[in-house]
């Protein structure tokens, strides 16, 4: 359990998963950052979806204006809003692409930006080095003395380890193969960084997602593997819980509760589902 409020920067939050971890964060007195290309539109979603008032965001929450494929944007949201000369404690990444349709049998449903996932996170890492390179003084560590922890919303279906139900397994493949696929390579490169840019990581890997109500920990199915081959060979891995859907409040809540709040999960793929 960390026994300090950690500082975390928010990418995609004006998605669910992310959106409520943030609020989730916001309410509990931690300080935030946050990337939005309007502004205005995530502090709406704080005031109206998750019923933040307006004096909390504006003590806890820093709000920068950019886009995620922009290095330069995303420095500014990796500064730690309590101390210029620090990087944030915890990156959060929920970026994602809505899915089209087109007449194709090869791909069905492409996504608006096929490489969203992926570009996101290299443009987080792009920026980490830039602070750490051209910064006087250079900015490379967090309130902790370390770099900082990643979290990055994922999806089932990309893990060692079968993650979909088998009555769907085929057409979630085939239906949702451009989003999978961008989702395969951002977790590459997440794995692959070992180190250089950030302490270490944690990769949610939910199904189906719905806008349904939070359940709360207590009607949630946990599963996880190790992200790189071997992990921790101490700790054996506990595979994959295997399920439909899950709301997106209960991925935000569950891993600012768990994977901030407590702690422990570094290294881990973690499986939600009811």
């Amino acid at each position: 359990m960390t026994s300090t409020k950690l500082t975390i920067a928010c990418f995609g939050a004006t998605g669910g998963c992310v959106g409520t971890l943030l609020a989730c964060a916001l309410e509990a007195g931690y300080h935030c950052t946050a990337l939005a290309r309007t502004p205005e539109k995530l502090r709406n979603l704080l005031l109206t979806e998750h019923n933040i008032p307006s004096s909390t965001i504006e003590k806890y929450l820093t709000i920068h204006q950019g886009d995620v494929k922009d290095p330069t944007a995303i420095s500014k949201v990796l500064i730690n809003p309590t101390n210029p000369e620090l990087l944030v404690d915890v990156i959060a990444s929920g970026v994602g692409a809505y899915p089209t349709f087109q007449w194709s049998i090869k791909t069905p449903f492409p996504l608006t930006d096929p490489q969203i996932c992926e570009t996101a996170i290299r443009a987080i890492y792009t920026a980490l080095s830039n602070l750490s390179s051209s910064s006087k003084p250079p900015i490379t560590v967090d309130s902790t003395g370390q770099k900082p922890l990643l979290i990055a919303i994922s999806t089932a279906g990309c893990g060692k380890k079968r993650g979909i139900p088998l009555p769907i397994y085929l057409p979630y493949h085939y239906l949702l193969s451009s989003s999978l696929a961008d989702k395969k390579r951002m977790e590459e490169v997440v794995f692959q960084d070992k180190g250089k840019h950030v302490r270490d990581f944690v990769i949610m890997r939910p199904l189906i997602l719905t806008d349904g109500k939070a359940r709360g920990d207590g009607g949630l199915r946990v599963g996880w593997e190790w992200g790189i081959k071997g992990g921790d060979g101490r700790i054996q891995e506990k595979g994959p819980e295997i399920g439909y859907y899950i709301s997106r409040k209960d991925v935000g809540i569950w891993t600012f509760e768990k994977v901030i709040c407590q702690g422990g999960w570094e290294g881990k793929c973690v499986y939600l589902t009811y």
